[in-house]
């Protein structure tokens, strides 16, 4: 079961012990609360809870990368399309990149582990070809006015491709 709660307080009990309050608002399941064992450990693992706001946002920006595929590709556009637009957006932003170089048959595991990644040349080491690659951070890692400036991006490719966003409210990501 996943509990959202707001942190309250923390304290040493006599024992040297860490107690952590945290406060749960609308906690309906009492219930469990009263099965509770006082002395039995339990696995709590602590995540920040993103707002409904910028999930939505981040479900506008892949719908109209989406639309600009589609409109720049047909409406055959598949998922790589996408990820190509992504990647373009990314890089008009200004998004934050690393540089990475490995053998190319290692692309595959650099694709399975990196959010968007760019070819940008191949070079030879000691009789080997290596690639390098452009490797950006991905959105879910940008703070608010890198994400900001991410979806307007996209807001611009969609209006240079002729994709009406008035329906776009035009607020900040928080």
């Amino acid at each position: 079961m996943k509990i959202v709660g707001n942190y309250q307080k923390r304290v040493i009990n006599e024992e040297g012990y860490t107690e952590i309050t945290f406060l749960v608002k609308n906690f309906r399941n009492q219930e469990l609360v009263k099965e509770l064992e006082k002395d039995k450990d339990y696995r709590i693992e602590l995540n920040v809870v993103k707002s409904k706001r910028s999930i939505e946002q981040n479900n506008l920006m892949w719908k109209l990368i989406h639309e600009i595929s589609i409109a720049v590709n047909g409406t055959l556009a598949n998922d790589m399309d996408d990820w190509e637009i992504y990647l373009q957006a990314l890089e008009r932003a200004g998004a934050k990149y690393e540089y990475v170089a490995c053998l190319p048959e290692g692309e595959h595991l650099l694709k399975g582990s990196c959010r968007a990644i760019k070819l940008m040349n191949s070079f030879y080491h000691n009789g080997k070809t290596f690639n390098s690659y452009k490797v950006y951070y991905g959105s879910s890692k940008m703070n608010t006015q890198e994400m900001n400036l991410l979806i307007n991006t996209v807001m611009d490719m969609a209006a240079e491709v002729g994709i009406d966003t008035t329906y776009y409210d035009g607020g900040k990501y928080e």
